[in-house]
């Protein structure tokens, strides 16, 4: 099963979306989805104790925001779905 990923947070040559990430098995979930991104970004805090994570500011399925899914991590993805992870990240000082 694909499912397409977009995020605001890219990391060059390991995790640069917009994406599309292949899954084995019957049914998969957010939180399945979310493992994958975590593996893939050690330094982001997408899960946390089988929770959001503090990194996490706001997801999309399909256009519809994930706090107000019911299901919450537990939804199961579909082919073809659509993921947008927005991560909060800390501005970054220079001069």
């Amino acid at each position: 099963m694909k499912v397409t990923l977009d995020s605001n947070l890219s990391i060059k040559n390991v995790f640069e979306p917009p994406t599309e990430l292949q899954f084995n098995g019957d049914i998969v979930t957010l939180k399945d989805l979310l493992e994958k991104v975590n593996e893939l970004c050690r330094g982001v805090e997408l899960l946390k104790e089988g929770a959001l994570g503090d990194d996490v500011r706001n997801i999309l399925l399909n256009g519809k925001d994930y706090f107000f899914i019911p299901e919450g991590l537990n939804t199961a993805l579909k082919e073809g779905d659509s993921v947008n992870i927005e991560i909060y990240m800390e501005p970054l000082g220079g001069g």
